[in-house]
This record gives structure tokens, sequence and C-alpha cells, in this order.
């Protein structure tokens, strides 16, 4: 018998595609634990050669920052003690939100990038908003592909196939004055802005909504409120059959199975969980509310563009007020959108 060559390899990924990475391994016929994000904290890493880590851009965040997240300091502490081991890295959205989600990746990967010549090319420091503080650059995310392209392969799925024609529908629902109204105005602005925007998710979005789902026999539905999400599956679940994927969900790779194989059902996805999984049997997703994250709503457009399963797709955006307006332009823009905070906000 030959000597195993092979290292021990631990494969990190969301909870809602580890059964995808246990069926991947067992038809390539390839040995490897796997563990849950959430589960890191749980596991010796040191006693692996090779660590695989899907949806890389939850484990990027600023290495500098007191607040970085545990399971970025448990992947930055292995780097350290194991300096010769193999690092792979698998992400459609690096970046997130900042350049420094770049530098961190670097690092894991041998990379080290000094951090104030790093703060100096893509940031300027200013008082906006009366606290001084150091804010990317307007271009910045142009002028870090060239770092990215040093330490990664880059390749687009136009670089691979030709992608068919995706379309784009923006539906606008009138925000009344019996809405304005009901709001209560007195209280500080950051909680009049998201008073606001839940009121936009009432039911005067779910009736265009409820057009569009007649049109089709299976259609995701995105959501960043579990209200909404409970809501729907109320006015939904009456007719159709719904399946539910967001942060409460137990079983994820369950459900996201069964709404796959369903001949006719309704996908409700929280928009926060968007990551990682196939779900090419649909092609129809509605927006009902965005993610303030521009990693989220990329993530979720590739839910139904895959390279194995390629087809057009619609995307429908329900605009029903101006925070919903807001969150759209700003999120189409590539930007995260940042709720108002300070006094004098305007909405």
């Amino acid at each position: 018998m030959r000597p195993q060559t092979h290292s021990k390899t631990l494969v990190i990924c969301p909870k809602a595609i580890v059964g995808k990475w246990e069926r991947d391994l067992q038809e390539w016929c390839a040995t490897a634990d796997i563990c849950s994000m959430s589960q890191i904290h749980k596991i010796r890493l040191n006693q692996y050669k090779t660590i695989v880590i899907d949806e890389a851009q939850h484990f990027a965040s600023p290495l500098f920052d007191k607040s970085r997240s545990q399971r970025t300091e448990a992947i930055y502490n292995y780097c350290k003690s194991n300096p010769t081991a193999h690092i792979l890295l698998l992400s459609a959205t690096p970046i997130r939100s900042t350049p420094w989600n770049a530098q961190t990746l670097g690092t894991f990967l041998g990379h080290y990038w000094d951090h104030r010549q790093f703060r100096q090319t893509f940031f300027y420091f200013t008082d906006m908003f009366g606290i001084w503080h150091w804010e990317p650059k307007s271009d910045w995310r142009v002028q870090i592909r060239p770092y990215l392209e040093r330490i990664s392969d880059i390749v687009l799925l136009s670089d691979c196939v030709d992608v068919p024609k995706q379309h784009e529908r923006v539906i606008r629902i009138p925000w009344t004055q019996d809405q304005e109204s009901a709001l209560d105005k007195t209280v500080e602005p950051s909680k009049e802005w998201h008073n606001r925007h839940r009121a936009e998710q009432g039911k005067k979005k779910f009736d265009e909504l409820d057009k569009i789902l007649n049109g089709y026999r299976k259609v995701i539905v995105v959501c960043n409120y579990t209200q909404q999400i409970d809501d729907y599956v109320k006015w939904i679940g009456k007719d159709r059959q719904v399946y539910v994927l967001d942060g409460r969900t137990k079983d994820q790779d369950a459900v996201i199975e069964a709404a796959k194989k369903a001949d006719d059902c309704v996908f409700i996805i929280q928009a926060s969980m968007g990551a990682g999984f196939d779900a090419g049997e649909f092609s129809v997703v509605v927006f009902a509310s965005m993610s303030f994250r521009f990693v989220d709503y990329i993530q979720m457009q590739g839910r139904v563009l895959r390279v194995n399963n390629l087809h057009e797709n619609v995307f429908y955006y329900l605009i029903a007020g101006q925070c919903d307006k807001a969150v759209f332009e700003q999120v189409k823009k590539g930007l995260d959108f940042h709720p108002p905070h300070y006094k004098g906000a305007r909405v």
C-alpha cells in the first residue's frame, strides 16, 4: 500500500453549505474535515496542514481593529503559528466594504502590506460629521484591483462563458400621506429612519409582490427584516408552498435542497443569507427589501447566475419609499448603505 501523501485538511464554510461540501467531497473522492464558521472556535486548527475557507470574505475584518472578529483572529493566529501551511481562500466577493479586507486576506496568504503605506494609498483623513477619521478614497475599488491580482487568481463568469442577458425591473410603490402621518417623528434620526423603512415593507408592498408571484412557478423573494419574512410566510403560505432560509433556520442545507427540488414554490431568503449555495433552478429573484451591504446583493445575484446552469434571469426591485430608494441607489453604486445616526441627519 502506498503511503498517504496528502496533508490533513479542514474546510471552513457557512453553515448553509456544509452539506453541499460533504456531497462534493464524496463525489470527487476527496477527504477533509468540514466545519461551519460558527464552529471554528471548537476546532484545534494547528492539527491541520491545509485549510480551505469558502466565502473567505467573512474572515476579512481589519486586523488592526481591536473589534476584529474572533474568526479573523483565529485564522490570523493559525497563519502565524503555521507559516508553511497551505491556505486556500475562496470568494466571489473578497472585498466587502473597505480596502482593509484585502490587507487581511493578503496577510493570511503571506503578503504583508505596511499598515501606514496602505492607509495612505487608499484613505484620506477627514472631519466628516465633526469627527476626525480615515475615510476610503472614492476610487479605492478601482485602485485595489492590482493588489488583489498580486495575491489571487481572479476569474469572471464572462471570462469563461457567454453570459445570457439578465433583466432588471424596478417597481415603485407610492408612499401615502396616511403612512407619513402614522410615523413618530419625535424620536432620534436613526430610530425614525428604521421605523420608516420598516413601514415601507407593509401590505402595499406585498400586494405588488403578489402580482409578481402569480406570474411565475418558482420565485426567490429576498427580505431584510425577519418580521417581513414572517408576514410573507403567513400571506403567501395560504396558497403556495413556502420555504424560508434565515438566521433561525436550523437545517439550512435541507431547506435549500427542498426548495431546489420543488416544482412550484416561493423561496424566501433573508438578505444576508445568500452566500455559497446553488439555486440555478430559479430564474426570478424579487428584492422585496435589500441588505445594506453591497456584498450581500452580489452574493444573492450569484445564487441564480451559475456557470453550470446558465439562463436568463429577472431581478425585480420593490421600492416603496425614500428609505428603500436610498438603500437601492447606494447598493447599486457598489457601496454599502449607512442609515443616518448623527444629529441633524436627513432621511
